[in-house]
């Protein structure tokens, strides 16, 4: 919509998804009694096998005998071979369930039916061509998938069902290419982000060892031209999650990776949750996102990531919570730490004073007080995310519009809460809009 601007065209949003990205917490709590979160649909897994085969370099032209290729074993619902396969070549990592590798992509050049494919050692038939493309699996081991699964926070089966949920089409959120399985492990293929995460690109901007000895003052974060960047890609990771009903419950640094272009992608949904919405025709029902409703609360499920990123409803363990104010909390914490260098504070917790400080309005003042250069409007947006009562928090349409997201500076620099300040719905936007026109 024309009216928004900024961002929000890049969101390419609608309506109903900008009226819930813009509901405050009293608008959710009058919309139903809380509720549990819904299940994920049931993900789509391919049976995979692993085989030793021939393949030829796309750029040499010379043909190589493959071990450790996967590549799906079961036709899809067309009828079709797949025509990508995955070469392992070296373990990136462990995970809870299993470990990470990365893949070469290899592209299937001709047909054969499965009795070729069967005759072992037969290597006169190419099938195969390497490309440059690159994957990543994470292996997860069946057994410790039945072991732990109930008991364990992460859940690759429903992190397989979030990303396919979410897609694989958004630049920002990390989808899969493809799910499979065999007799031992449950892969997810996902593209491979080489640019690392924004942790180990924070860690850049600090000074080295030897002059990093200095008292608590100074800024080691981005500069705030860098960090709007990011910070927008994130906003627009974030309303797809939105748009499709499903709260992160882990936004952190780690799990915001760059890719070759230095664009930031969400990553691991493994703690997530799927909201419920009102149900239109009943009152005391729930239904999803398609709805066009807006959401419900949501019965507290516990901590989920890092204690860090925790909104204090999370650390009060709070019966009922906003699922998607607890994921802004988090996005917050993220944007601090981008501009600072260091983390606002250990956790949201009376007992923490600067959090004290921070949740009843004194960003600016300890922002100073650390003599640390943010401009007002930084400041301003900072402090709309940390205050205690989400009632107070900016909605994610507020920041996607705040000034400092958006590049502007403030004609009349004010640091107010937000319940004090003039909010416009949704309509009254558009009738401002009708108006100016």
């Amino acid at each position: 919509m024309s009216s928004m601007g900024g961002i929000w065209e890049c969101a390419e949003d609608e309506s109903d998804d900008y009226v819930n990205a813009s509901l405050r917490y009293d608008e959710i709590a009058a919309a139903g009694p809380a509720a549990r979160p819904l299940d994920f649909p049931a993900p789509t897994v391919f049976r995979c096998e692993k085989y030793e085969i021939e393949a030829r370099d796309h750029r040499s032209g010379t043909i190589y005998h493959l071990k450790d290729v996967i590549f799906r074993s079961e036709r899809d619902k067309c009828g079709r071979h797949a025509d990508t396969a995955y070469l392992v070549k070296k373990k990136l990592g462990k995970s809870v369930y299993g470990n990470v590798w990365l893949c070469i992509v290899l592209k299937r050049i001709k047909s054969c039916d499965k009795s070729t494919l069967d005759r072992q050692g037969d290597h006169s038939f190419v099938e195969w061509e390497s490309t440059d493309y690159k994957a990543v699996i994470k292996a997860s081991e069946w057994s410790k998938i039945h072991a732990m699964r109930g008991r364990h926070l992460e859940d690759p089966i429903r992190e397989i069902s979030a990303m396919q949920l979410l897609g694989n089409y958004h630049l920002h959120v990390c989808g899969a290419f493809e799910v499979l399985q065999d007799a031992k492990f449950l892969y997810t293929v996902m593209p491979y982000l080489e640019g690392g995460d924004l942790y180990g690109r924070l860690l850049e901007c600090y000074p080295k060892r030897e002059s990093a000895r200095r008292d608590d003052s100074g800024s080691h974060g981005f500069n705030e031209d860098r960090a709007r960047t990011w910070f927008k890609q994130l906003l627009l990771a974030v309303f797809h999650l939105q748009k499709k009903g499903v709260c992160h419950r882990d936004i952190c640094l780690e799990n915001i990776l760059l890719d070759e272009e230095d664009r930031l992608v969400l990553v691991d949904p493994g703690m997530s949750l799927r909201v419920p919405y009102a149900d239109p025709c009943n009152y005391g029902c729930v239904t999803d996102v398609s709805a066009g409703t807006a959401r419900r609360l949501i019965k507290s499920q516990g901590q989920g990531g890092k204690l860090m990123y925790a909104a204090p409803e999370i650390v009060d363990k709070s019966e009922v919570v906003d699922a998607f104010a607890v994921d802004l909390w988090s996005v917050g914490i993220v944007l601090f730490v981008m501009l600072v260098g260091r983390a606002p504070f250990k956790w949201a917790h009376p007992t923490d004073k600067r959090y004290a400080k921070i949740s009843k309005g004194g960003l600016k003042d300890l922002i100073e007080s650390l003599d640390i250069a943010l401009s007002p409007e930084g400041c301003d947006l900072l402090q709309g995310f940390f205050w205690s009562d989400p009632k107070q928090r900016f909605t994610l349409a507020e920041v996607m519009e705040h000034p400092w997201v958006e590049g502007k500076q403030f004609v009349e620099v004010s640091l107010t809460s937000p319940k004090k300040a003039r909010k416009f719905s949704f309509m009254e936007k558009q009738t401002a809009s009708l108006k100016a026109f």
